[in-house]
């Protein structure tokens, strides 16, 4: 299954599931996965990717008001997985998803959807549609909770991270002025004089491809007019006592001949 349309055909199983599901028990999870779907689209949207063991997860989280609402979570294109949780107050409240069933002979697989329906952190409710289907014990509702739980919580951290990062990244600045030269010492600096006359100094940490052709070779671009992407950061310097706020130069752009 591509993994597009592993996306869709989630996300209509779905709302098919909800629609033939009429029973008392999970009235309130239909509720609030209705209520989440309507709200959709005023969460905030976070990416990001989680490692677990060896299989790799692409996560895509709605969020509102900074605690996590939906996630999407998809296994490699070709490894055919994916699931959707449905959290209330932090936890998973109703979890749907698919995976592949491979058998021992090698012959064709069969695809599995699951629903699970959680209620005071445990899986109460577990549809499947696997034939044949198989008879669930004590021990597999437990192992299974685990599983999800588990799962969501590192999923759930991952995109908190995720949103914080967001968050915080401060966004880059612009400078034009004049290259004046590259400084060395424990750590590179870019000087240029700005178009107001005032001296300015960027780090240089992680330069690009324009930065690192200009520190290579920085004698042709003496007086040359410029456009430097920067921006702040907090870095570890322990040649000024530990972390400190810098301003590190990202790229150059060259206004003219000189």
């Amino acid at each position: 299954m591509k993994f597009t349309s592993l996306i869709t055909t989630l996300a209509l199983l779905t709302i098919t599931a909800f629609a033939e599901e009429s029973s008392k028990d999970t009235a309130h999870h239909r509720a609030v996965y209705d209520q989440i779907n309507k709200n959709e689209a005023s969460f905030t949207k976070v990416s990001t990717t989680h490692k677990i063991d060896s299989t790799t997860f692409a996560l895509t989280g709605w969020l509102q008001n900074g605690e996590v609402k939906k996630i999407l979570a998809l296994s490699s294109p070709k490894g055919g997985y994916g699931a959707e949780y449905y959290l209330e107050n932090g936890q998973p409240l109703f979890v749907f998803n698919h995976f592949a069933i491979k058998p021992a002979d090698g012959g064709k697989g069969q695809g599995v959807f699951e629903r699970l329906y959680f209620k005071d952190g445990s899986i109460f409710k577990w549809l499947t549609t696997e034939k044949p289907a198989p008879v669930f014990h004590g021990e597999d509702y437990a192992a299974t909770t685990e599983l999800y739980t588990t799962r969501c919580a590192a999923f759930v951290d991952a995109l908190k991270k995720a949103s914080s990062s967001t968050a915080k990244a401060p966004a880059a600045e612009i400078t034009e002025g004049t290259f004046t030269a590259i400084e060395e010492g424990d750590y590179a600096h870019w000087n240029m004089k700005t178009k107001a006359g005032e001296e300015a100094s960027f780090f240089i940490l992680k330069p690009d491809a324009t930065v690192s052709k200009v520190i290579d070779n920085p004698k042709p671009y003496f007086g040359r007019k410029c456009r430097v992407t920067w921006k702040k950061s907090i870095e570890n310097i322990p040649e000024a006592g530990g972390k400190m706020e810098i301003q590190q130069i990202l790229s150059v752009e060259w206004l003219g001949k000189k």
